[in-house]
């Protein structure tokens, strides 16, 4: 292939979505962008009717002067090489070739009892697994997954483990009013992430510490009252009854964020006495890196993707298990030289991912899939 990539990209969560996910495919079109015009060249594809109008806040969203923008119903008339699809799923299908990136195949590994809602979880899984060239994936337990669920050959499937940013010199530590230090838990209030257990492994926690010591929970939705300390919840069905189960039983200073901004949800990182992760499905854990990056301890599932991440720097629980939880989190908060042992480790593990290398071997991938295409 002669001259640049031209790479289009699925785009329509870019403005919507602030999920790992999310977190991802910035950073690696930021790189793309301003580290690799010579190699690639990005169009965002809309499904937008005028998508120049968004040109702005996309340009804006991606910290880059200007970006190229154009209707996905157009991506066949001009000159792609390749559309990606890096949402965890195709959505749409482009009669140019695609790559895409699956991050997990949850909806495989626990379906839902309801067809419908089963059928529209996985068809986006399905309609990858039969039309992109090539699937790049986070870890090796996810390219594990998703030849077992899905069939995809592994010669289609690669590799490329995620990034993390350094912290920046702004990135002052955030502190929880009504406790002296937080445990600090990121993500979506959802069944696989375990929210359960951590409510029943902190009201397991001696009275001494459950005193001095209060919760985030960074994501999901955000509860109506006070934004420190006890919060005054309102009934809610669905999603919010794990998070108000929590209020009740957890016997400790909470705080629920809702979605956050990247510049406040890395303050909370660094501020946090702790990283709870356990999580009983993960394609990667980006929480785990964000927080080690900042000296963090971390203590999490020993489950699916987890241990291939965290390695030999984090502390594990058997999934499930909130005494064992607990256990873990008494020794972090009581033991100031397993912090120190812990943050070390976390910021040696953190440095051996980069989302510089994640970009680059990315595009590689690429590259090669759009050379073999046009042989």
């Amino acid at each position: 292939m002669t001259g640049p990539l031209r790479l289009g990209v699925d785009a329509h969560n870019l403005l919507h979505d602030r999920r790992g996910i999310w977190r991802y495919a910035r950073a690696v079109l930021q790189r793309w962008i301003v580290l690799r015009p010579d190699r690639v060249k990005v169009v965002l594809l809309m499904q937008h009717p005028w998508p120049r109008i968004l040109k702005r806040a996309l340009a804006r969203l991606l910290a880059v002067e200007s970006v190229s923008v154009a209707r996905r119903q157009d991506a066949s008339g001009i000159g792609l090489h390749l559309v990606w699809y890096p949402w965890n799923g195709m959505t749409w299908i482009s009669s140019v070739p695609s790559v895409a990136t699956v991050h997990d195949v949850w909806p495989f590994a626990s379906p839902a009892e309801d067809r419908r809602k089963r059928d529209s979880q996985q068809t986006p899984f399905r309609t990858t697994a039969a039309h992109a060239r090539t699937i790049v994936t986070d870890s090796q337990f996810s390219k594990n997954e998703i030849h077992k669920y899905l069939s995809v050959p592994v010669q289609r499937l690669q590799v490329v483990p995620l990034g993390v940013d350094a912290p920046r010199i702004d990135d002052n530590p955030l502190l929880l009013d009504g406790a002296s230090r937080y445990v600090l838990f990121v993500g979506e209030n959802e069944p696989r992430k375990d929210l359960a257990t951590l409510q029943a492994a902190l009201g397991r926690l001696p009275d001494a510490l459950r005193m001095t010591t209060g919760c985030v929970i960074a994501g999901g939705p955000r509860p109506s009252g006070d934004a420190t300390g006890r919060i005054s919840w309102t009934r809610q069905e669905g999603r919010h009854a794990t998070v108000l189960r929590f209020a009740r039983g957890s016997h400790v200073p909470l705080l629920v964020t809702g979605p956050l901004e990247d510049a406040l949800l890395q303050r909370l990182y660094a501020g946090a006495a702790v990283l709870a992760f356990p999580s009983r499905y993960e394609g990667f854990g980006l929480p785990i890196l964000e927080a080690m990056v900042r000296g963090t301890p971390v203590i999490a599932a020993d489950a699916a993707s987890i241990p291939e991440v965290a390695g030999d720097a984090a502390l594990y629980f058997a999934p499930g298990d909130a005494e064992g939880l607990a256990r873990e989190l008494t020794r972090v908060l009581s033991d100031r030289m397993l912090v120190a042992r812990l943050s070390a480790a976390g910021v040696t593990r953190a440095a051996m991912f980069s989302w510089d290398r994640c970009a680059d071997d990315t595009l590689s991938i690429f590259e090669n899939v759009a050379a073999a295409g046009r042989l």
